[in-house]
């Protein structure tokens, strides 16, 4: 599959590897959600239910954990760990109280994992304003099985479900050993070299930040309601994505999961941005976060994510062309044509900046433009002929 070669061929790149084979900065799958309500008695439970699932699909690959109660750093896993942390968390739930937990393939916190899953919640005090989460890593091999695309977005969609997501993204990215400080401006490196990937070292420092918008769009964007309402509603929502490469979700709980291209793209130079990631941008960066906090606690510029480059990391999308000044072809529908150049062949066709637009043109008429609309950039798609569909 061409996608998933895309993703292959620049992960010697990505990673980070010492010569004595440690693994320090791996590409991987991640999924991380947003929820409130962290410190209610049911909603932790369901947290907990989240940790059973992961480990009774991944349960062989775990080796080490961290939660709350721990006293100290990583412990290398035993038969009854995970049994016996399970008990001692329930009694903070029981409390109302915040708690962590961290589990992963790696005994140690100086090695990055392949899997792991770890969470932050909330306490009852601060429900439902503060927000709890809960992250997922798997290896980005996954793709390349028969189901894996499909295991994958299975995961995410149970996520949206059970937590009732406030908001979320999933997709690639770096990541780094729990002990992640060090390894910062590696992965500011490969982020500014690689526009598709997610910056999401620490889920926990952006908590404060996101519940004032979304952290932008990914291969994955994950709404809930409050967004889709900020949006439009859903059914407005889901006309605006009616776009090449892009497809929409509504989870049995009114989440959207919005997908932009057949599988995530790490966004590599010689290929530019995503063109489904700009376009989903384009949608929905009027609820990104406005304000948000720098994304790594690195010194300056030339370390890390500070104040002023992560402002620039969020609108990385922001001003990317759509497409190029020849219309390729679009699978879904056709050619597009962006407003104000010549239409490129006859036919009827249609915008997501303005609702009911499908009219017919003749090869050489202009485009119309929508420049009010709430979508961007107007964009037209060639319906496909008859005999094409």
């Amino acid at each position: 599959m061409q996608a998933y070669a895309r993703i292959a061929k620049q992960v010697d790149f990505i990673e980070g590897v010492t010569p004595e084979g440690l693994v320090l900065v791996r590409l991987g799958l991640i999924c991380t959600v947003y929820f409130r309500n962290g410190g209610q008695r049911d909603m932790g439970y369901k947290v907990l239910g989240c940790f059973d699932r992961f480990v009774e699909q991944f349960g062989e690959h775990l080796q080490g954990q961290f939660h709350s109660l721990s006293g100290r750093s990583f412990t290398s896993l035993r038969k009854d760990s995970i049994v016996k942390a399970r008990v001692k968390l329930q009694e903070l739930i029981d409390e109302g109280a915040m708690f962590s937990w961290d589990l992963q393939s790696e005994k140690t916190a100086e090695v990055a994992a392949e899997y792991h899953i770890e969470t932050l919640t909330s306490n009852i005090d601060h429900d439902p304003e503060w927000l709890s989460y809960l992250k997922i890593t798997l290896p980005w091999q996954l793709l390349e099985e028969l189901d894996g695309e499909q295991r994958f977005k299975d995961w995410v969609r149970y996520l949206c479900e059970t937590l009732d997501v406030d908001q979320g993204y999933a997709g690639l990215a770096c990541n780094l050993p729990y002990d992640y400080h060090q390894f910062q401006p590696y992965e500011f490196q490969m982020a500014q070299r690689y526009s598709g990937l997610m910056v999401d070292p620490a889920p926990h420092l952006d908590k404060a930040a996101l519940e004032d918008g979304i952290k932008g769009v990914n291969w994955l964007t994950l709404l809930g309601p409050r967004y889709i309402e900020q949006l439009g509603g859903m059914a407005a929502l889901k006309q605006q994505l009616q776009l090449p490469d892009v497809s929409v979700q509504e989870t049995d709980n009114g989440r959207l999961m919005v997908q932009a291209g057949v599988l995530p793209d790490v966004g590599a130079p010689e290929d530019g941005h995503p063109p489904a990631y700009v376009a989903v941008n384009r949608v929905l960066k009027s609820v990104r976060v406005p304000h948000p906090d720098q994304l790594h606690t690195c010194m300056d510029d030339a370390e890390g994510f500070t104040k002023a480059n992560t402002l620039a990391w969020y609108a990385r999308f922001d001003d990317a062309i759509p497409a190029a000044s020849v219309p390729p072809q679009a699978s879904a529908g056709g050619l597009r044509c962006e407003a104000g150049l010549p239409c490129p062949e006859s036919g009827i066709w249609w915008t997501p900046a303005k609702d009911s637009s499908h009219q017919h043109f003749k090869k050489g008429d202009l485009m119309p433009d929508f420049p009010g609309s709430s979508y961007g950039s107007t964009i037209w798609y060639r319906e496909p002929a008859p005999d094409a569909r």
